[in-house]
């Protein structure tokens, strides 16, 4: 009979410590930070729940119950799927040791380790007194039933599409409004509909412009800096921002990842690509804005501050950009920063000063250069410097960008000689962070990540401004841009010696907010913002 007693434990509804994972589940759904799946959870409850007799079982039983629920908090959250992570995880193996343990950091802080540490305490003398499991299940209940409102199904099936303005191929005008409920349906056709008629957008640049005066064309591309990060920074009032000419005030980067954001910008002669469609040949040689310009007698330069070794990067974007040139040599200059996969960066001041000593040495008659940094990409840290992490330095390494470039902005301005500056970030660096991504990361292109300062800037010698700078309100992206450049060609300015950003800016075309990455997609509908993950599924993008 002993032992009997010993192997047939008496039934007892009772979660032991899994209280605390189904506690704390339920206080961040409260608190809008996950969902939570009725289903799923309560199948995970009564497989914790069923009585197993033998201890061996009992043990397995855990085991897969910890794996179960692990995957599960991670499918009640909003962080992108796992796939993507272990898509990512041949860069990962390229990080240092210290930025990985930084990344842990920011995903288990230690204010979340001392409120774990107070709910189990919490628990463990509550359950003493009190039936906890039993409140615990009541609690679950409750939030599944459907009148307390999941955050991600109530942006489905309340919200209402007023209107969308949809630029047309030609004039970059509003498309007439579209009403209706927001739904998985109106989403895709919506996001169907934008790519079709970006398909057909062209920029054409006047043959005749190969006449003009000659100038140079310099596109400064820069990484992780968007208007949400210098806003957290506390650097809006920089005196560089006072500089520009024009400064498009709604540019949409249409991705958050280096690589496909300057092969973006090569091509901005022809309207938005789908993500996967930039890893093929554009439709047309015209989508090349270096080749367009190189028919007009421009010659390329290719500058960085760092190696472009890592994800492939050099590489990249001269194969699906259609950059010839060469690489500008680096050697000679000194490292101001370690990367994250632990290569050198140099100063941006350094490397374009010397960029621009070699034109001030050179007979071209006019060049057109992308300058590539990436000072402020996650993971980085200052040689020398005291900051602990590489969020802590951003501020600085920032303020420093921000410095570099206004200085140089000075020498431009000093030489007298003619030039076109274009600040082109590549996207933010998501510092702020949400429910989907943690601080720094940039899987999905969120709103704060894709909303970056696009500026261009007229330097030359006795040439006038007319008017105020021109803020350009309307949804912008790369073909603006590109237009933007042959203006300046059809106006030959530099003839002239004068120069008027409201005309400058007339026939602009209009982009509505569509942004990829690999395996995602964000659209703006009305002046909110959905995600899909699948192509085919839409929730409104939780911030």
């Amino acid at each position: 009979m002993a032992s009997q007693t010993q192997t047939t434990p008496s039934f007892s509804i009772s979660l032991g410590w899994w209280n605390i994972y189904f506690i704390a589940k339920i206080a961040l759904y409260l608190q809008g930070v996950i969902n939570f799946h009725p289903l799923q959870n309560f199948a995970l409850l009564m497989f914790i729940l069923l009585p197993v007799s033998r201890v061996k079982l009992n043990y397995i039983r855990h085991f897969i119950a910890v794996i179960a629920a692990a995957w599960l908090l991670h499918y009640d959250s909003y962080l992108p799927p796992l796939d993507r992570l272990w898509a990512q995880m041949g860069q990962l193996m390229q990080f240092e040791l210290s930025y990985l343990i930084e990344l842990l950091g920011r995903f288990v802080s230690l204010q979340a380790l001392i409120g774990l540490f107070a709910l189990c305490a919490g628990y463990f003398i509550l359950s003493q007194f009190l039936r906890v499991s039993v409140l615990v299940t009541v609690a679950m209940l409750y939030i599944s039933f459907p009148h307390v409102s999941d955050p991600k199904e109530t942006a489905n099936l309340d919200s209402k599409l007023s209107v969308l303005p949809e630029a047309t191929a030609n004039t970059g005008q509003p498309s007439p409004p579209v009403i209706g409920e927001i739904n998985d349906t109106t989403l895709n056709t919506l996001t169907a509909d934008f790519f079709t008629k970006e398909a057909s957008r062209r920029v054409n640049f006047n043959a005749e412009s190969s006449k003009d005066a000659p100038f140079d064309l310099l596109l400064l591309s820069i990484c992780s800096v968007a208007w949400d990060d210098i806003e957290i920074a506390g650097l809006a009032d920089h005196p560089l921002f006072k500089e520009f000419d024009i400064m498009f005030d709604n540019f949409n980067s249409a991705t958050s990842y280096s690589g496909p954001a300057v092969v973006r910008l090569l091509r901005a002669s022809c309207g938005q690509q789908k993500h996967s469609q930039l890893f093929t040949t554009a439709p047309s040689k015209q989508c090349y804005l270096f080749d367009d310009l190189k028919a007009l007698g421009f010659k390329e330069n290719l500058v960085m501050n760092h190696n472009g070794v890592f994800d492939s990067f050099l590489e990249l974007i001269k194969k699906d950009g259609d950059i010839q040139a060469d690489l500008m040599s680096q050697q000679g200059f000194t490292p101001y920063q370690k990367s994250f996969d632990g290569s050198d960066i140099f100063r941006d001041k350094q490397v374009l000063d010397n960029w621009w000593q070699s034109r001030l040495d050179n007979s071209d008659d006019k060049v057109v250069a992308l300058y590539n940094s990436i000072s402020l990409h996650d993971g980085n840290r200052i040689i020398n410097a005291n900051s602990t992490t590489s969020m802590v330095s951003y501020k600085k390494r920032l303020n420093n960008l921000l410095d570099d470039l206004y200085a140089f902005f000075k020498t431009l301005e000093a030489s007298e000689r003619n030039i076109v500056v274009a600040l082109v970030p590549e996207h933010g660096a998501g510092m702020r962070g949400d429910r989907m991504q943690i601080s720094g990361m940039r899987e999905i292109p969120a709103p704060t990540i894709i909303h970056t300062p696009v500026g261009l800037k007229v330097f030359g010698k006795d040439i006038q401004r007319q008017g105020e700078t021109k803020h350009v309100e309307a949804p912008s992206s790369y073909l603006a841009l590109s237009q933007l450049i042959a203006n300046i060609l059809d106006k030959d300015i530099y003839q002239v010696k004068q120069f008027d950003p409201e005309d400058l800016t007339a026939n602009l075309p209009q982009t509505d907010v569509v942004a990829q990455n690999s395996g995602s997609t964000v659209i703006e509908v009305d002046g909110r913002y959905y995600v899909s993950l699948d192509g085919t599924s839409w929730i409104e993008y939780p911030h």
